[in-house]
């Protein structure tokens, strides 16, 4: 049952987030009354199982402690770690390694190269910067026909469009028989023409106006009068 499965703290030396590895392994120190030696071998990243068949309970109370510590610590099964620890198994015989450069393959085993036989009688090297092909032996290069209009630049300021280009707008017509002009600061609108405004109501208050400099109800500060204590002072000769 899961009740009596034991379990390692396993460690690797990772740090909770947001504690100083400087801090954290003081506080090991303290909590495992070790030396910085045996806490420091703790750090290598190999994982160490600092304490062994715990039950769960157990466990997780030393899994907070050190998490409070700041130390990251894992809960593994006991038959999980020891198999985790156990040595590994030894290598097949008949192997081995192979010093640093050689080749890995027997002469028997080597797949022969045949070299292929190129004359070079008839080869040659250009100067540098050269074309590489004959003049006999290179495509005609038949680019784009464009059709390219004789256009000219008009001076600054000239305009761009002939006398024959420009088109006629057609002004329109205006009957100005009927017009006529008001004299200076008439009204131009005919009493038919005017919106009319209809006043607003306002309630008539009973108020007046006080006269200048009366008094209109302000608080007034009051103020103690400083009475200065002169005991102590007294005049020289």
């Amino acid at each position: 049952m899961e009740n009596d499965a034991l379990f390692n703290l396993v460690f690797r030396g990772d740090i909770v987030l947001g504690h100083n590895l400087d801090e954290v392994k003081q506080k090991l120190q303290q909590l495992f009354k070790a030396d910085a030696n045996r806490i420091e071998a703790l750090f290598t990243g190999r994982p160490v199982s600092i304490k062994r068949k715990l039950d769960k309970a157990t466990a997780l109370k030393y899994q907070a402690v050190l998490q409070k510590a700041g130390a990251e610590v894992r809960l593994v099964a006991s038959s999980a770690a020891e198999q985790a620890s156990a040595p590994a198994a030894a290598p097949r015989r008949g192997l081995s390694l192979a010093p640093v450069g050689s080749n890995l393959l027997r002469p028997t085993e080597r797949q022969r190269q045949v070299n292929a036989d190129i004359p070079a009688a008839n080869y040659s090297l250009r100067p540098t910067g050269e074309l590489l092909l004959d003049q006999t032996e290179r495509t005609a290069d038949v680019g784009p026909l464009v059709n390219v209009p004789e256009f000219a630049v008009a001076p600054a300021g000239e305009d761009l469009l002939q006398a024959d280009e420009r088109g006629v707008l057609p002004l329109p017509e205006i009957d100005t028989e009927n017009w006529e002009l008001s004299e200076v600061g008439a009204d131009l609108l005919q009493p038919q023409e005017r919106q009319r405004t209809e006043p607003v109501p306002v309630a008539e208050l009973s108020v007046d106006l006080a006269p200048v400099g009366s008094d209109l109800g302000q608080k007034k500060e009051v103020r103690e009068p400083v009475v200065p204590d002169i005991s102590g002072l007294q005049l020289q000769d």
